[in-house]
């Protein structure tokens, strides 16, 4: 399945990830194929939680307060860390 959506230029893109496909367990639980089901609940939270991590420690990255911005190690790495976000977001 692909999904896309209308992105800020007026673009139809794909969202990261898509195509996405389907897979099967014999014997899973009817409730697991849910939208409701616990495996979903499950997984979004893990997905909210590494997200919310991953924001966390982007933030403090990309931070110039109390950095030595004469100091040319400290301003690469930042500059990677915006770099790696922009991928990230992609």
């Amino acid at each position: 399945m692909r999904v896309t959506f209308l992105d800020d230029k007026g673009k139809m893109v794909e969202v990261r990830g898509s195509p996405y496909s389907a897979t099967f367990v014999e014997g899973g639980k009817a409730a697991d194929n849910t939208m409701t089901g616990a495996i979903l609940d499950k997984h979004i939270k893990k997905e909210l939680e590494r997200l919310t991590e991953s924001l966390a420690n982007a933030k403090k990255e990309v931070t110039t307060k109390d950095k030595d911005l004469k100091n040319v190690k400290a301003l690469l790495k930042i500059k990677e860390n915006v770099e790696r976000t922009q991928t990230e977001s992609d």
